[in-house]
């Protein structure tokens, strides 16, 4: 669907429209023409002043009130992919944004650009910015992020030039847009607002491209080291996000409502061809010479012959590293005070959560210890029968299909 820009003419009292793509026709030209020359010098924060400068920023832009779009980010889904991966770091109960329309932006060649600044925000609740790129034929002109030593590059002009295309970033998030050599670059800005919402987008959502999020490039080096994934290695990392995840309704929504960096890190998984799924870590302490842990139920090598696609991880060799079991599935809380366990409960809870232990898992990270959830409730007999319980957190796993 062309996107339509209508704005006020340089004449009082008309409107003129252009729409993107930007066909290439005279009529098309004339109209992209009639709103560069509608624009006015775009000026820049300092000091709690508006400054213009061409040294510092060369760019033409229109106010919001001047201009409007049939653009819409919401419908385009950009919104909820960022109330998903950005807001969680902000406000972990807040889960909706509002995009408000800021302006429209063109940075020409031969030499458009805006050197590395930090916006400053409009209000308590704004936490970032959304850029989108209208399809205008241009060269360079790339916008580069940074923030905290690391940093991302956009280069709208080689990328996916025919479509719409966009970012979003943090407040606190240096950033620049390196000079246009050729052509118009067009983009709409949003300011970024927590609001109230819900988010149950993991693994469902197509306009989330993994491969522009920062950690992409390290992981897929990880995966693509020569007979690093062999064997029934996995990769394991714990969540960086509390969820309940051993409590009813949160069991049926993992993956979908993962969120912030643990999102992107399932998104990545699956963009780099790995199976992916999220399973708890059992927090129980197990003794290596322990026969029952000894048993062929428990081998690394014990084959599986179950055709059930729920047990998928399991048929992978489901593992467990140190003294961390991994569970087949996610569970509800479990309480057992019939059966006789033992000191520990770690038969029980093995019994209840998993079937195998399996020692190639690779992990990144550390579980959090105050990202755990109880697990299971016993009544264990040693001296003297008394309550136990058994914790979990949860963690994304990953493997070769």
């Amino acid at each position: 669907m062309p996107v339509t820009i209508r704005w006020d003419g340089v004449q009082t009292g008309t409107v003129q429209k252009t729409a993107f793509p930007i066909s290439p026709t005279d009529t098309a030209a004339a109209s992209l023409n009639a709103l560069i020359n509608s624009c006015q010098p775009a000026t820049f924060g300092l000091g709690g002043q508006d400054v213009y400068d061409e040294n510092y920023r060369k760019a033409i832009k229109l106010d919001e009130e001047s201009f409007s779009t049939n653009f819409d980010p919401h419908s385009a889904g950009m919104i909820d992919v960022i109330g998903q991966v950005l807001l969680p770091a902000v406000n972990d109960r807040a889960r909706g944004v509002q995009a408000e329309l800021y302006k429209l932006n063109i940075y020409s060649a031969p030499s458009g650009m805006f050197h590395a600044h930090v916006d400053t925000p409009r209000s308590e609740s704004q936490f970032g910015s959304l850029v989108v790129c209208l399809p205008c034929p241009h060269q360079d002109g790339a916008l580069v992020v940074r923030h905290k030593g690391d940093e991302m590059k956009f280069d709208w002009a080689v990328s996916s030039p025919g479509q719409v295309q966009w970012a979003a970033f943090y407040g606190d998030c240096e950033h620049e847009v390196l000079e246009v050599t050729s052509g118009h670059r067009v983009t709409l800005t949003y300011n970024l607002y927590a609001t109230r919402g819900n988010g149950l987008l993991a693994g469902e959502c197509n306009i989330l491209d993994p491969k522009q999020l920062p950690l992409y490039t390290a992981l897929k080096q990880l995966v693509e080291l020569p007979g690093y994934m062999e064997n029934g290695r996995q990769l394991g990392i714990g969540c960086e996000h509390f969820y309940a995840h051993a409590q009813g309704p949160m069991v049926h929504q993992l993956p979908e409502s993962l969120k912030g960096s643990d999102m992107a890190v399932y998104e990545i998984f699956r963009a780099l061809g790995l199976a992916t799924v999220v399973r708890p870590i059992l927090d129980m302490q197990i003794d290596d010479d322990d026969e029952y842990y000894q048993r062929d139920d428990y081998s690394d090598n014990k084959d599986d012959d179950s055709d059930d696609d729920d047990n998928d991880v399991a048929d992978e060799r489901e593992t467990v590293q140190g003294k961390d079991i991994v569970g087949t599935n996610l569970h509800s809380f479990k309480a057992d005070y019939n059966e006789e366990w033992d000191q520990g409960g770690q038969k029980g809870t093995v019994d209840a959560w998993g079937e195998h232990i399996f020692r190639k898992i690779t992990w990144i990270n550390r579980l959090m210890e105050s990202k755990k959830d109880t697990a299971m409730a016993y009544l264990a007999y040693g001296n003297q029968a008394e309550m136990g319980l058994n914790y979990s957190r949860a963690a994304i796993i990953a493997f070769k299909p």
